[in-house]
């Protein structure tokens, strides 16, 4: 699974990275981004590619709450096509995820301890995604609360990453990864044209060549740590 990424990115590098138009959401850049917080990510409408806020964890449109949130916050490549939570934004609602880099965790003697992957030119990268939007149903907003009066409704634009299986680089470290998308085909995942069967070809490893890793600080495995040292390689 992938839990952890870096998008710490001012908006101009992420805004010609995907070639999106118009203005950039106002998102604080986060070098250690979990589910449940916000992100900058790429939708197609019929004028290009533009980019959105969005929180990580897809809430379906039909749930009754948001805590099922963080349990999607991936989804599988395998059966994306299948699965009710993800088989309409599969065919309507794709996303692309800028990020510089992601994170996964080693199993060792002492415990685990994060590994960071990025692109071995350094540059940034996008993960494949599906969005979706989520509005507070109807007998929440009509129940009164003691004490709380009647709550009021709440809408969110959420999204997941989709893993596939891990190339011969990533696989030492963890059995997924998340679905990288070539430059060339971010119009192709993003547009409402393309076929199933195209788009289904792009669910596949990256190629382990064009990838690096580095050990990180343990400081990572708090999901609150923020800093430049996320990022910073480590001697074990």
């Amino acid at each position: 699974m992938c839990c952890r990424v870096a998008q710490g990115s001012s908006k101009n590098r992420i805004k010609n990275k995907v070639k999106a138009k118009g203005r950039a959401p106002e998102v604080t850049p986060r070098l250690n981004l979990a589910p449940t917080q916000e992100a900058v990510v790429a939708v197609y409408e019929s004028n290009g590619i533009r980019l959105e806020a969005m929180r990580w964890g897809l809430i379906p449109s039909w749930a009754r709450g948001k805590s099922i949130g963080p349990k999607l916050a991936n989804a599988r490549a395998e059966t994306i096509d299948e699965k009710p939570s993800f088989r309409e934004p599969f065919q309507r609602r794709r996303c692309l995820l800028p990020v510089d880099g992601y994170y996964e965790w080693e199993t060792r003697p002492i415990g685990k301890h994060p590994v960071y992957y990025s692109m071995y030119d350094s540059n940034l990268f996008c993960l494949a995604g599906l969005w979706e939007t989520w509005t507070t149903p109807e007998h929440v907003t009509a129940m009164e609360l003691p004490g709380l009066g009647r709550p009021g409704t709440e809408t969110l634009h959420t999204f997941t990453i989709i893993t596939t299986t891990s190339n011969c680089l990533t696989k030492r470290v963890h059995k997924r990864m998340p679905v990288i998308v070539h430059a060339n085909d971010y119009e192709l995942w993003l547009s409402l044209e393309s076929q199933v069967d195209d788009l289904k070809g792009l669910l596949k490893p990256f190629d382990a060549d064009m990838m690096q890793e580095h050990y990180v600080t343990p400081r990572m495995n708090n999901p609150r740590f923020e800093g430049p040292e996320c990022i910073q390689p480590v001697a074990l």
